[in-house]
């Protein structure tokens, strides 16, 4: 089953060209450097994002306006390249951008989660969770609610959650809502892909096995140093990833963080060890979780380079046009709530 579809060529081509419209390293440095949220406005309204600033300023100002404006242009530009995708690879296509789609839903499960009381900018919209479903959505009164919405939306992907209410109802803890849907989505797809010996398979599969790492990961990170029975740990653990179960098994025995960081030497997570040390006094993974996208994107920039005719090529990009977005995300929140430079710095990322 291997080979590219003659429409690959093309479509890889139209990827590519959308590519080198993606920001530079020092466009952004240049809209770090301004320290001024009003220039960071008029930079995008004379940008690819303008159409998509121009509109978010009716709505909103500032950081708020800048967050609304970039992510809803991404995922414009992502409803664009399933619409294009064809065949097989448009199947594979949709599958790949679901992941947006359920950083959507988790904007959704928070939002309720707080009261409906969070900023509607706190939202994001995905590819086929439009943002007049995600408004309705908002709306739902209770947990229950917004889940029954959900799981009619899209049964594959949220029917995991309707197990989960009641208890969420009782103890008000989100984590297993969140977590069903990771195991909806990265564990379930990639068993259905295991099999599948056609490249741009293999690909997305692998993809999604370094997601799971991440959950994973983030879970290991949480539990270890808050010193939880090893059988906590181990049922929280999913399936399918890079790293084997045996290994996992061993990393939930770690006697503390630094143990634990001690065995990522030996994995594909090897660079991050370094950098997690950076952290440890926090005890806050999300720093590190940005880096562990790196890791990522970088390993997509190599797949993509050996398969040039690949669904690597887009997953490349896409994963490039998401970190374009956060970085502009975290420029203006980090002005807005005038957080140290240093600390907003450390949080952008380039590949």
């Amino acid at each position: 089953m291997g080979g590219a579809e003659p429409f690959a060529i093309h479509f890889n081509a139209r990827v590519r060209g959308m590519k080198s419209a993606l920001f530079s390293r020092a466009r952004v440095e240049d809209i770090f450097d301004q320290q001024d949220l009003s220039v960071t406005v008029e930079l995008l309204l004379h940008s690819p994002y303008g159409r998509e600033m121009a509109e978010a300023l009716t709505r909103y100002r500032g950081a708020d306006a800048i967050e609304d404006a970039v992510t809803r242009n991404m995922v414009a530009t992502f409803r664009k390249l399933a619409y294009r995708a064809e065949g097989r690879f448009r199947k594979l296509t949709a599958l790949f951008l679901q992941r947006w789609d359920l950083a959507a839903i988790k904007s959704l499960l928070r939002y309720r989660h707080q009261g409906g009381k969070a900023h509607p900018a706190a939202l994001f919209p995905g590819p086929t969770l439009t943002v007049a479903l995600q408004q309705e959505l908002a709306e739902r009164a209770s947990m229950a609610e917004l889940v029954g919405g959900l799981s009619l939306w899209d049964p594959e992907m949220c029917g995991a959650l309707v197990k989960h209410v009641k208890a969420y109802e009782q103890d008000h803890v989100l984590i297993p809502l969140e977590e069903a849907l990771d195991r909806s989505y990265f564990v379930e797809n990639a068993a259905r892909l295991e099999d599948d010996s056609h490249e741009n398979c293999l690909q997305l599969r692998r993809l999604l096995q370094i997601e799971i790492d991440r959950v994973n990961l983030r879970a290991l990170f949480t539990l270890v140093s808050a010193k939880a029975p090893r059988e906590v740990i181990t049922a929280r653990l999913m399936p399918q990833g890079t790293l084997s179960r045996r290994r996992l098994s061993r990393m939930a025995e770690a006697q503390g963080v630094v143990e634990l960081v001690e065995m990522l030497g030996g994995t594909m997570y090897g660079e991050l060890v370094e950098i997690v040390y950076q952290f440890l006094q926090t005890r806050m993974f999300s720093p590190t979780e940005r880096y562990f996208e790196l890791t990522l994107m970088r390993e997509l920039r190599r797949m993509a380079r050996r398969s040039p005719l690949s669904i690597a090529v887009l997953m490349d990009y896409a994963w490039l046009k998401y970190n374009e977005v956060t970085n502009l995300r975290l420029i203006a929140r980090g002005e807005a709530r005038h957080l140290p430079r240093g600390r907003v710095r450390k949080e952008l990322l380039f590949v």
